[in-house]
């Protein structure tokens, strides 16, 4: 059992960082926004590791060829769209005049969770049933997040200005160690 709380926990750590550039990010993030963004954070993380043990077991040594690049573009593309942001803008709150939408937290919550499919094809070895493995991690990113939109909240508030270039930055480094570890570099 402890062993599924600690992969709960290793797989939210990109969502968690996801949440915190999302508390920095948007002026229009609400309670409810930090809640629904955790709750579909937690669903993916969730449902990703069920997907690779029911489904994808077969064709995972093929999804493991891309995935990678798929989370690469992604976070590259939003972590730099932030970047680009926070250099033109000059708001003193930090935030972006973006609102957050829900199209924008699927394709984050997708990006985030890509190498929980992976975990899957290895629930078997754990000791504990694999649908309640994924109850588990989706319940530990859900909590992890929700305490990362208050963080991202107070970072913006401490950062001003810079804390877009911040989460940008965060995201594109997340995007390229994710690309850089589907090389086998690091």
């Amino acid at each position: 059992m402890v062993e599924v709380f600690l992969l709960g926990i290793s797989l939210a750590m990109d969502s968690l960082s996801m949440s915190i550039v999302n508390g920095i990010k948007y002026n229009n993030y609400s309670k409810k926004m930090m809640i629904a963004s955790s709750a579909s954070f937690g669903l993916f993380q969730g449902i990703m590791p069920l997907l690779g043990y029911l489904v994808f077991s077969p064709f995972i040594k093929y999804v493991d060829r891309f995935d990678h690049w798929l989370v690469f573009i992604i976070l590259g593309y939003l972590g730099i769209s932030m970047i680009r942001d926070g250099l033109k803008g000059d708001d003193d709150e930090g935030n972006s005049n973006e609102a957050f939408s829900y199209k924008i937290l699927f394709a984050e919550s997708i990006a985030t969770s890509i190498d929980a499919l992976s975990v899957g094809v290895t629930l078997p070895s754990l000791s504990v049933n694999p649908y309640l493995s994924c109850l588990i991690i989706a319940v530990c990113t859900f909590v992890i997040c929700l305490i990362g939109h208050g963080l991202g909240k107070r970072i913006a508030l401490l950062l001003k200005n810079k804390a877009i270039i911040f989460g940008g930055s965060v995201l594109f480094i997340i995007g390229l160690k994710t690309l850089l570890e589907g090389f086998g570099v690091l």
